[in-house]
């Protein structure tokens, strides 16, 4: 018999289907994440950690030299609000970290409801540094006022900015993971930005002890 059955009716063979990318929309996917694609977004972030300490051993360098010049160093009463925050950004983290690991142990829901609570206290803790930033200024306390103010500012601004940067792939981590979108293409992220979150909680216990107890 002459040719196959696409050859003899002559319809066009049917088109190939292309795979969805790893983590792509859709449900979860159960292929193995790529090992290299890991290790180099690991490795950026201990990089960026880093970077981001060498940037706040700086500031906290240049606040010692300039209160030890002269003697205007002023006393600022710390907002109560900064207590709440410093408690809204550890239990964020305590909450991301439990997350992850449940989301290793195959636990979905759990994962979703612990990193979107994670997720909504960091907010909050934006929230909350923006209501202390307004008190101070209406307390006479502004950047432009003296050292021990315009240093808090500097910190706590070049702080928020960095959780700014850590809060977007959270939300989106938890806007995928509630969509049940977050294949394993997408939970590397999960790690970085758990692990960068750590690191801007240990960074800002440091400022608030600066400040609490020394300047």
């Amino acid at each position: 018999m002459p040719g196959t059955l696409t050859e003899t009716t002559g319809s066009p063979p049917p088109p190939d289907i292309p795979e969805l990318p790893w983590g792509g929309d859709g449900p979860d996917r159960d292929r193995p994440e790529r090992g290299g694609s890991r290790s180099a977004s690991l490795t950026g972030i201990i990089v960026l950690m880093c970077a981001s300490t060498m940037t706040f051993a700086a500031l906290i360098s240049a606040m010692v030299v300039r209160r030890g010049l002269n003697n205007d160093w002023g006393h600022i009463g710390l907002p109560q609000i900064l207590w709440w925050n410093t408690g809204a950004i550890v239990i964020s983290s305590i909450l991301l970290d439990v997350a992850r690991r449940k989301l290793r142990s195959g636990n979905r829901q759990l994962f979703n409801w612990l990193w979107s609570a994670g997720a909504v206290l960091g907010t909050g803790f934006l929230i909350g540094q923006a209501i202390a930033w307004q008190q101070l200024s209406n307390r006479g306390f502004y950047a432009a006022g003296h050292p021990s103010t315009a240093f808090f500012y500097v910190l706590t601004w070049t702080h928020a900015a960095h959780v700014v940067g850590t809060l977007l792939p959270v939300l989106y981590v938890m806007w995928r993971a509630l969509r049940y979108e977050l294949g394993p293409g997408r939970r590397t992220m999960v790690e970085v930005s758990a692990a960068f979150w750590h690191f801007l909680d240990v960074m800002w216990l440091a400022i608030m002890a600066l400040y609490a107890f020394w300047a």
